[in-house]
């Protein structure tokens, strides 16, 4: 396809490629197995289909290539060429060729820059910093790169400090984590646009592998932690991401080094924060209380939550605790607080609020705080949990009447805003009711493909031959107003359940026979139709 481009082999078993797509360039990357077959595969579209079919479009051309171009054996191995070339030859050939040969630079430094003497410092920071910012990022057509701007190099690191991992030498894979962390940051920072929101978090990956190797015993773990509240207050770790990295891995750390320490640089944090009922507040804070959990202080975890109810978390969790102990006073003035305090007053915000006060009305069996605080989440659009609450609270004869008050009530919401939102609520509450006659009059009065197709099965039974009816001229109106091969696909499908109908394949037989007369010239159509 020509959309595809860049496509190259990597690896003995990987290729990579760019895809011009309808939402910029997405990079595919796929990995086969020894017997050529898919075993691992990405791409940066948005697409929620997994595999996307970019996937399958990659690989067609991957086998497409192959097939055209398979592998000759020479009938001179390298191995003997090099046999006739002394050391000094091939060193000077290969920093020739390295000179204008990127790929074949970076995958030299990736397999033997641990052979330099290091002399104390970190050898590979200056590496990466230099193939970072040879990187050939277009900053100019910045917006038209795919969703996640993938650095290929930085996944050669990664891919170097899991073998270095796996062969034991974590010391080594340390430096090359630290490396990447650092200049990482430090090209996100000489970045003229806010972009951390379009890369990779390639940070989160050499922090993972940071754990991994302060978990195998053989590095220092003091040092480690030194080393992350020294870095962190550098300026190029501008980024939230970045601290948090830091901070995690610091608590993760701590327990084994300097827990004390832990706490007051947390609480040093905390101290800087201006608004404590931020999220910047509630993650320090929530990092302490995990800390306390893991360390077997669930008490001083306890404390930091109790003081800290001005976070809307904390305080719900809070909440909880009341009314697990039954304290529901203190439980409703905490939910009052919030609820007070809150700069919005929309229903759907306060949702998980409302739900605590219908738990407690519940628990106190007070009537009319249960009828009030149902009737709120039915209010506007129906929902058959809450609706069977409400309902609960009426006797058998009050019900009939309440129950013509909410479809009144639903009825006066259609002329509203929102309208089309709640147009379903009268169909969807004369379906739990089970009034069949009523719904089947409701859909015919509101009648659509989409709603016959919805709320057929709750009358069909006994109505088959209305409900047959209404199929028709909802499929009639919708096949006279839509087109394109998705609107004959849902045809295809809403003619089926006419099938399933008694009677019903022969309307449909007589259906489908007018529309070959009347929409003869829709080839895709036809054809969708011959599969019935």
């Amino acid at each position: 396809m020509n959309n595809i481009f860049d496509l190259q082999q990597t690896d003995e078993y990987r290729w990579q490629a760019k895809y011009r797509g309808n939402y910029g360039i997405y990079t595919i990357k796929i990995a086969f197995d020894e017997r050529g077959q898919r075993k691992d595969f990405s791409c940066t579209c948005p697409s929620d289909y997994y595999p996307c079919k970019h996937i399958g479009y990659v690989q067609d051309e991957i086998e497409q290539q192959t097939a055209k171009n398979p592998k000759i054996e020479n009938p001179v191995h390298v191995e003997e060429i090099l046999q006739n070339v002394s050391l000094d030859e091939l060193r000077a050939f290969v920093v020739k060729k390295s000179q204008y040969n990127s790929d074949l630079t970076n995958a030299i430094i990736l397999e033997f820059a641990g052979r330099i003497k290091k002399n104390g410092e970190n050898i590979y920071i200056p590496l990466i910093r230099k193939v970072l910012d040879d990187y050939p990022f277009d900053m100019e057509n910045f917006y038209d790169y795919e969703e996640n701007v993938e650095f290929d190099i930085l996944d050669d690191w990664t891919k170097k400090a899991q073998e270095l991992i796996a062969q034991g030498n974590y010391a080594e894979a340390e430096l090359i984590c630290k490396a990447c962390i650092e200049e990482y940051a430090a090209w996100l920072q000489r970045q003229d646009a806010d972009i951390e929101d379009y890369i990779e978090n390639y940070e989160s990956g050499f922090f993972a592998l940071l754990y991994d190797i302060a978990d195998s015993g053989k590095v220092d773990l003091t040092s480690l932690y030194d080393y992350c509240k020294m870095e962190q207050s550098e300026k190029k770790y501008m980024f939230a991401e970045f601290q948090d990295e830091f901070n995690n891995l610091m608590a993760h750390l701590a327990p084994k080094v300097n827990p004390e320490d832990f706490i007051a640089s947390q609480e040093k944090l905390l101290q800087k924060v201006s608004d404590k009922s931020s999220s910047e507040a509630q993650t320090i804070l929530k990092r302490m209380m995990d800390f306390y959990h893991a360390n077997n202080q669930p008490d001083k975890a306890e404390k930091l939550l109790e003081e800290n109810v001005q976070i809307e978390s904390f305080c719900q969790e809070v909440v909880k605790k009341r009314i697990e102990k039954e304290q529901y006073k203190e439980a409703k003035i905490l939910i009052n607080n919030h609820l007070n305090k809150s700069p919005n007053n929309n229903f759907y915000y306060n949702l998980s609020w409302k739900e605590l006060l219908l738990t407690i009305a519940q628990r106190e069996n007070d009537l009319p705080a249960v009828r009030k605080t149902a009737f709120e989440f039915i209010e506007n659009h129906f929902d058959s949990q809450y609706f069977t609450i409400y309902k609960n609270t009426f006797t058998k004869e009050k019900w009939a009447e309440e129950l013509e008050k909410i479809i009144t009530h639903y009825e006066k919401s259609k002329n509203k805003m929102w309208s089309s939102f709640f147009n379903n609520n009268i169909a969807e509450l004369l379906r739990a009711e089970n009034l069949q006659e009523r719904l089947l009059n409701y859909i015919e009065a509101h009648l659509s493909a989409e709603n016959i197709e919805k709320y057929h099965k709750a009358f069909v039974e006994n109505y088959p031959d209305k409900t047959l009816k209404l199929f028709r001229d909802a499929i009639d109106d919708y096949t006279e107003k839509n087109i394109g091969r998705d609107t004959y696909e849902y045809v295809n499908r809403l003619l089926r359940l006419m099938c399933k109908i008694g009677g019903g394949d022969k309307i449909v037989a007589e259906m489908v026979g007018n529309y070959r007369v009347i929409y003869k010239n829709r080839r895709a159509m036809m054809e969708v139709l011959g599969r019935l």
